[in-house]
C-alpha cells in the first residue's frame, strides 16, 4: 500500500469531507482575477467585491448537500485570508452550503503558497477533531498536496494557474 491509501480501519472512523470554495464551490475565472490573488502580493478587497456574486457550481453543491445529508461532515477550506471569513460565511449561506467548520488562509501568509496554506490547515482541523477521508478542490498543485497527504481528492475542475 503506498502512502496515498486510506486502509479500510481508517475509512471506517473518517467522517468528514473537505471542501475548497474559489473553483470549486464558487464559478472562479483564473483570467478575471488573476491580477488580484494569482500573485505573490494579493489584492483581496476587489477579489472579495468581484466573488461576493459569483453563481454557485451546481453539481459541487449537490454533491456537498448529498455528502451531509448522508451523515458527513463538511468542512471549508479555502486559502481566501480569515480577515474575510465574513465574506465568506454569507456566500455559503445565501447559496445554503452546509458546513461544520470553516478554515481559511491566517493573516499574514499571503505569500505562502495555497498548497502549504491548505497543507497548515488540514493539521488544524485533524486538531479540532475532524477525520477527513475526501476533499473536493480544483488547483493542480493542491490537488497534487492534498493526494500527497494521503487524501483522496476529486478535482472538479482544470487548475492549472
Amino acid at each position: 500500500m503506498n502512502k496515498s491509501e486510506l486502509n479500510r480501519s481508517d475509512l471506517d472512523n473518517a467522517d468528514t469531507v473537505i471542501v475548497d470554495v474559489d473553483g470549486t464551490l464558487a464559478h472562479f475565472d483564473p483570467t478575471e482575477v488573476h491580477q488580484w490573488v494569482l500573485s505573490e502580493k494579493k489584492a483581496w478587497d476587489p477579489f472579495f467585491e468581484h466573488m461576493k456574486q459569483a453563481p454557485v457550481i451546481e453539481p459541487v453543491r449537490a454533491l456537498v448537500q448529498i455528502l451531509k445529508s448522508q451523515g458527513q461532515r463538511i468542512v471549508i477550506c479555502s486559502g481566501r485570508p480569515d480577515s474575510h471569513r465574513e465574506h465568506t460565511l454569507e456566500w455559503l449561506d445565501r447559496h445554503e452550503i452546509p458546513y461544520d467548520g470553516a478554515y481559511l488562509r491566517a493573516l499574514g501568509d499571503d505569500e505562502v503558497d495555497d498548497e502549504a496554506v491548505k497543507q497548515q490547515l488540514l493539521a488544524q482541523i485533524r486538531a479540532d477533531g475532524f477525520s477527513p477521508w475526501l476533499v473536493l478542490d480544483d488547483r493542480d498543485a493542491v490537488v497534487a498536496r492534498w493526494r500527497e497527504l494521503g487524501l483522496t481528492c476529486l478535482q472538479c475542475a482544470p487548475g492549472a494557474f
